[in-house]
């Protein structure tokens, strides 16, 4: 028995130190954050549930699933063009258009080419304003019995060159 009231008397006095160190200072801070955490966790759990909470989490899930969708669209489109080979193409043809472009002998063609179309452009205008003068005399002079005829075939030539 003595082995016995030896044990009782440890745990009795391993509680008593138990509740000496629960009244410290210390734990007592602790505890106080712990319930302020607490209630704080409290407070989010029910602004949670509050409705426009609810509507604001449902409409962020709607929009996650929307830029899921989107995504996979977006990357089945990349999948698809890359299968066409329409990128290498297009990358091919703007190294061959840059490589062409940046010759010096194709900048001087580039140059005669633009004033070789610009002075067909002032020739056509010119074109275009005398047949205009030669409607208006043939109208007054009645050569020309159809006007509308002759501007229509003017204006099909104009568009004939210009293609």
């Amino acid at each position: 028995m003595g082995d016995k009231s030896k044990g009782f008397r440890g745990t009795i006095s391993n509680a008593a130190e138990i509740m000496k160190s629960l009244g410290s200072p210390e734990v007592y801070r602790s505890l106080e954050k712990i319930y302020q955490t607490t209630k704080e966790a409290r407070g989010m759990m029910e602004s949670l549930k509050e409705p426009e909470m609810v509507k604001n989490i449902d409409n962020m899930r709607l929009a996650a699933e929307a830029i899921e969708k989107t995504s996979k669209k977006i990357e089945s489109s990349v999948l698809e063009i890359k299968k066409t080979g329409i990128l290498e193409e297009a990358s091919e043809v703007l190294e061959t258009a840059h490589n062409t472009l940046s010759s010096v002998e194709n900048r001087n063609n580039i140059s005669e080419i633009t004033s070789a179309i610009k002075d067909m452009l002032e020739s056509i205008r010119a074109l275009i304003d005398e047949l205009r003068l030669t409607i208006n005399d043939s109208k007054r002079s009645g050569l020309l019995h159809n006007a509308d005829e002759a501007t229509k075939e003017v204006s099909s030539f104009f568009h004939t060159v210009r293609e």
